[in-house]
């Protein structure tokens, strides 16, 4: 019979039920082509069923940071605004605080009548400062009550302070208006008041 090889039949035709020779390669009566162990295998199970998707990468952020990120940053810069302010307020309260050598101005004595200069308060004159630093001045020594008169030397009865680097013999003109420089070392602590100096 045509479409039959030798051998005796294995199956039937999945198309026409037509018995098969076991090699037949196609059905003689329907022409379907006999399956065969390479096209009848099943397929892997790879292919039969897909791997499950990979995992996304990690989130890498570009542009601008998350909210949360911004928000943090904006808390760090009100800290550090705040840390400022309190620093210089706190430097303004030391300095208001710390201790001061006022002085609010300057008797000239001469208690053995130096020069006709008895006693003058020059309170116009006067200046602050830290306890414990020397200043130099330029004592002004207005309307003096001597013609050429020369003073030898001068010094302070007032506890704390010292002087130095007097610029005497000291000779002033008729009139007065002369000057005096010299260093001034304050005391310690805070003070305030006048500061008594004595001719001789």
């Amino acid at each position: 019979m045509l479409g039959f090889r030798s051998g005796l039949s294995a199956a039937t035709c999945t198309g026409c039920g037509a018995p098969l020779p076991a090699d037949a390669a196609f059905c003689a009566f329907c022409g379907k082509a006999v399956p065969t162990a390479a096209n009848s295998a099943p397929l892997p199970s790879a292919l039969a069923s897909p791997p499950p998707p990979a995992a996304p990468p990690p989130y890498a952020p570009y542009g601008r940071p998350p909210r949360a990120s911004r928000r943090s940053r904006r808390w760090i810069v009100v800290v550090v605004v705040v840390v400022i302010v309190v620093a210089i307020v706190g430097f303004v309260i030391y300095e208001s605080l710390a201790p001061v050598v006022s002085v609010t101005g300057i008797n000239v004595w001469a208690p053995d009548n130096v020069c006709g200069y008895n006693a003058n308060s020059i309170g116009y004159y006067g200046f602050n400062d830290s306890p414990g630093v020397t200043d130099s001045f330029a004592f002004p020594l207005p309307n003096f009550n001597a013609t050429n008169c020369t003073i030898t030397g001068v010094t302070t009865n007032t506890s704390g302070f010292g002087l130095s680097n007097v610029g005497v013999p000291l000779t002033l003109p008729g009139g007065g208006n002369g000057t005096l420089y010299a260093s001034i070392s304050l005391p310690g602590s805070a003070w305030s008041g006048y500061l008594n100096l004595v001719f001789r």
